[in-house]
C-alpha cells in the first residue's frame, strides 16, 4: 500500500468511526438556483434554525419575487442568463429599502426583529462586496479564490467565518473541499499529527470521498459539521469549568 493510500485509509477509518454516512443527500441550500438565494441562506441560517416550523428566509424571498430557490439539475447551476444576479438583488433593496426588505420580505413582522434587520443589511453589504470583485452569478464564484472572497466579505461586509464558509459550500461544485480550521484539525487528528496544511487536508478528504463513493462536498460538509459541533461542545464545557 502506498503512503498516500495508507493515509487515506487512516482518514477513512476516522470518518466511518465519527460520522454516520447514512443520509447522503445534502440539504436544499447546497443547490441554489441563484447566487442571491445562496447568500440569503448563508446569512440567515442561524436565525432560521431557531424555529424549524417556519418557512425559511430564502423561501420567503423566493415566494415574494417568484424566483425558484433550487435548480432543476442538482449537479449543474442554471445558465447565467437565467439567474437572478446580485445586481438585481441590490435593485430590490433600492426599491424597497433595507427596512422594508427586513419586515416585508425576509420576515412577516413589523417592526422586524433586531437580528433580522442586521442580517438584511449584511445581505446587501455582501452583495455589493461580491460585485466589486466581479461576482454576480453562481458561475462567477469558482473564478475567484476562496481566500479572496473571504477577505472581501470580511473587510467590506463584516461577515463572519462561518457565514462565509456556508456561502462557499452552497456555491461550490461537487468536488468542493475547503481546508479550513475544522477540516485541518479533523484530518490531523486522524493522521496522529499536531497540524496539517489546508492543501493536504483537501487532497486527503477528496481521496477518501472517492474511496467511500460519496461526494467530496458532502464529506467536507459532514466533517466540518461534526468538528464544529464538537468544538462548540468543548467550548461549553470549558466555560462551565471556568465558572465552577
Amino acid at each position: 500500500m502506498s503512503e498516500d493510500a495508507h493515509e487515506a485509509d487512516r482518514l477513512m477509518t476516522a470518518i466511518v468511526r465519527s460520522i454516520p454516512l447514512r443520509n447522503l443527500e445534502l440539504p436544499d441550500e447546497f443547490f441554489p438556483a441563484h447566487l442571491s438565494v445562496a447568500l440569503i441562506d448563508s446569512v440567515f441560517h442561524s436565525e432560521d434554525r431557531r424555529d424549524d416550523n417556519v418557512v425559511s428566509t430564502a423561501e420567503r424571498y423566493c415566494n415574494r419575487f417568484e424566483v425558484p430557490r433550487t435548480r432543476p439539475d442538482r449537479w449543474q447551476p442554471p445558465p447565467a442568463e437565467e439567474q437572478e444576479t446580485l445586481a438585481a438583488l441590490i435593485r430590490r433593496y433600492d426599491e424597497f429599502g433595507a427596512h422594508r426588505m427586513a419586515s416585508e420580505v425576509f420576515r412577516d413582522r413589523t417592526p422586524p426583529a433586531e437580528a433580522t434587520a442586521a442580517n438584511s443589511g449584511a445581505v446587501l453589504h455582501a452583495a455589493r462586496a461580491l460585485r466589486r470583485i466581479g461576482i454576480d452569478v453562481l458561475q462567477d464564484v469558482p473564478t475567484r479564490s476562496c481566500n479572496g472572497i473571504e477577505r472581501e466579505l470580511r473587510l467590506s461586509a463584516g461577515l463572519g467565518e462561518t457565514t462565509i464558509r456556508r456561502l462557499l459550500m452552497y456555491t461550490g461544485g461537487d468536488d468542493f473541499v475547503l481546508g479550513d480550521g475544522h477540516i485541518r484539525t479533523f484530518v490531523a487528528h486522524a493522521m496522529g499529527l499536531k497540524q496539517m496544511s489546508g492543501a493536504e487536508a483537501e487532497r486527503l478528504v477528496r481521496w477518501s470521498a472517492y474511496e467511500l463513493i460519496v461526494s467530496p462536498r458532502y464529506l467536507d460538509y459532514e466533517i466540518w459539521r461534526f468538528h464544529s459541533m464538537r468544538a462548540a461542545a468543548q467550548d461549553g464545557t470549558d466555560t462551565a469549568a471556568r465558572r465552577s
